[in-house]
């Protein structure tokens, strides 16, 4: 493994994920204040605006973030080829995300009993789809700043935006009840959309005038891709929804709360991770795509990365989930700790599936992306719905765990057959001492009382902190600790 080629994953996931550390930590004291002000029924409503707006932007977004991405990125160095690209995706992301949100709020009255059976949230209903509409065109910027790998600029406009929409946010919180929740969302939207599309603006895309031939060229390359990301978007959004709507019927608008509570906290850091590598490694994948070497060697220098950058953090959730959910969102919610406890352990394994995804769009193979991800979706939905029925809340995490280990499996058949792909030496050894760590880890959690637990955790964590740092040391190259503090001191 090149340790350039490790340097590459830092600088780039560092960039983007100082940006999602920021995200986060505004998110955390959003969600932090609803819990305080509207308690696990709040956070329950935020979920479920959130649901429906996931689903209705997934619906219309077409997968064209990915496409774009795709497409912009391939033909960065032919302009008119990478105008026209950029033209095409921005009409049709416009005219159907427009049409989406234009039907989705004829329909505010059925949205509103689905969700919450009563017609008391229309209103609210009609305002998410404003703000599924700002999202859209504010997705379309984000994608082709990607495209054309203008990070900084990208991480900057986005920056100004959640800082400015989430303080606006935080100062209304303590004054308005739950029904302000779809202002919250449209205030955040707005102040997102603002940055990011005047930083495109200022990239000054030429305009192109396009043939009918062109333009439908052009169109169904974009769909192609995009139509594989749209389907896992759509299929994954929907089984959220449906997820909180069953939770709901078969529970309470509480335990939504405490659901979408949990899931916050087990995906926090890994996102942050996840989403910090993604921008900078569907572009790089889909160049070395055509080499299986260097495709190989691209996919296990992720995950090595991925694994040793996340797991130390994932052992420290799992041993403190407890305190970790009672800080962020209050006592109410401490009954999650365990359905904290079974997520993170489907993040563990999320972990690995994530390159495996990107690789095989990059490789052209649609269907095989949206055979995995429907499995995913299905087997995840499937198990909630058995557990609850067979031993209730209890069972509430359980299904995230189980469904990721079909993902993988599959996943990486596909991988494993259209790549060739191969796990490296390290990868198999660094797999080796997590299992170890997670081992220690699950037997004193569930052998030992509280105290004991966060002494013995303490150690195991601290043990896991150094094992990492030696391997990042030794990958990068250089000393982390030294590299930090030099940065410091400028």
């Amino acid at each position: 493994m090149s340790n350039n080629s490790f340097r590459d994953i830092l600088k780039s996931t560092g960039l983007v994920g100082f940006f999602q550390v920021f995200k986060m930590f505004l998110g955390l004291l959003r969600n932090k204040l609803i819990a305080l002000f509207m308690g696990t029924t709040g956070i329950g409503i935020w979920g479920l605006y959130l649901s429906f707006t996931e689903l209705i932007q997934g619906i219309s977004s077409l997968g064209l973030e990915k496409s774009t991405v795709k497409m912009v990125s391939e033909n960065k160095g032919d302009l008119k080829e990478r105008n026209i690209s950029i033209k095409i995706a921005q009409l049709t992301f416009i005219t159907f995300s427009l049409f989406c949100s234009i039907v989705a709020a004829s329909f505010s009255e059925y949205f509103s009993i689905n969700l919450f059976g009563s017609k008391d949230y229309q209103t609210g209903i009609l305002i998410c789809c404003l703000v599924i509409f700002l999202n859209s065109l504010t997705s379309i910027s984000i994608a082709i700043l990607n495209g054309l790998r203008e990070i900084k600029k990208l991480i900057y406009s986005q920056l100004v935006g959640v800082l400015v929409g989430n303080v606006i946010v935080l100062c209304l919180i303590p004054f308005l009840g739950s029904n302000a929740i779809p202002l919250y969302l449209l205030i955040i939207a707005l102040f997102a959309f603002i940055p990011v599309f005047f930083s495109f603006r200022k990239l000054k895309i030429s305009n192109v005038r396009l043939t009918f031939k062109e333009a439908f060229s052009k169109f169904t390359t974009l769909m192609k891709v995009g139509l594989a990301f749209w389907f896992t978007i759509v299929f994954t959004t929907l089984i959220a929804y449906l997820t909180k709507v069953f939770l709901l019927n078969e529970l309470s608008v509480e335990v939504v709360g405490i659901y979408q509570a949990s899931w916050t906290i087990s995906n926090l850091y890994v996102g942050i991770i996840l989403s910090a590598m993604g921008v900078d490694f569907f572009p790089k994948i889909c160049d070395a795509i055509i080499n299986k070497k260097d495709t190989n060697s691209i996919i296990n220098e992720q995950i090595e990365f991925g694994l040793l950058v996340s797991f130390p953090f994932i052992l420290g959730i799992l041993f403190f989930a407890p305190t970790i959910i009672t800080l962020l969102f209050s006592s109410e919610f401490s009954s999650g700790a365990s359905i904290i406890r079974w997520q993170i352990l489907g993040v563990l394994i999320r972990l690995l599936g994530f390159p495996f995804g990107y690789a095989i769009m990059a490789k052209g193979k649609t269907k095989q992306f949206m055979i995995a991800q429907f499995a995913f979706n299905s087997f995840d939905y499937l198990f909630i719905v058995l557990l609850v029925f067979s031993v209730g809340f209890d069972g509430l995490g359980i299904n995230y765990f189980l469904a990721y280990i079909f993902y993988v499996v599959i996943i990486g058949f596909y991988c494993f057959k259209y790549l060739n792909y191969t796990p490296s030496k390290y990868l198999l050894k660094l797999l080796f001492v997590i299992l170890l760590f997670l081992l220690s880890s699950l037997l004193t959690i569930y052998l030992f009382e509280n105290l004991i637990v966060n002494l013995l955790g303490l150690f195991i964590l601290l043990i896991s902190f150094y094992y990492s740092y030696i391997q990042l040391t030794i990958k990068l190259n250089f000393n982390v600790i030294d590299f930090i503090k030099s940065k410091i001191k400028k």
